[in-house]
């Protein structure tokens, strides 16, 4: 197989597709990627805000928000107001959810071993460090949006529609034609 010339669209698809593996193992609990990751995360830093949440498990904080809400009404997750501030929520799994937790732990590992399959170790080290470096660039670096120019000719094209005479009725209710 040839050296991709667009690696970074492989990226896309490697996560495409780990995603995928991911919920066809976690099919039976009803739970997405993203729900998924937010829970795992959340269990690992209970008592964090959303906003910070958002950060951890990098998630965009109006998605997050949705997907919180979703876990609420599963009874996977809540939210308590926090004593210092409350316009901030403290973020917790319930009881319920520890023991899907332990299963999503293991799907993590399923789907990780799978997609690491003969791998070994020392390029596994390799790809988690040079994932984390690509990770690190991409976070770091604010482009501003780039202007895509099409190939469009420079002047720009005029809707023609046929000069439509006024219907028999239009003249009737507008008093005869237009002149």
């Amino acid at each position: 197989m040839d050296t991709p010339v667009f690696p970074g669209f492989r990226f896309g698809e490697a996560a495409r597709l780990y995603a995928r593996r991911f919920e066809e193992r976690s099919r039976n609990l009803a739970l997405d990627f993203v729900q998924c990751r937010a829970l795992l995360v959340l269990a690992e830093n209970e008592g964090v805000t959303q906003q910070r949440l958002s950060e951890l498990a990098a998630i965009a904080p109006p998605w997050l928000g949705r997907t919180l809400d979703r876990l609420e009404a599963m009874g996977l997750a809540r939210r308590r107001p926090r004593p210092a501030d409350r316009r901030m929520w403290s973020l917790a799994i319930t009881e319920d959810a520890r023991a899907i937790v332990q299963l999503l732990r293991y799907i993590v590992s399923e789907s990780l071993s799978e997609a690491l399959r003969g791998l070994p170790a020392d390029e596994v080290a390799i790809l988690a460090n040079a994932l984390e470096r690509v990770i690190a660039n991409l976070s770091a670096a604010r482009v501003g949006p780039q202007r895509v120019v099409a190939h469009r000719s420079k002047r720009r094209r005029r809707r023609s529609s046929p000069a439509r005479s006024p219907t028999p009725e239009a003249k009737r209710l507008n008093g005869g034609s237009r002149a």
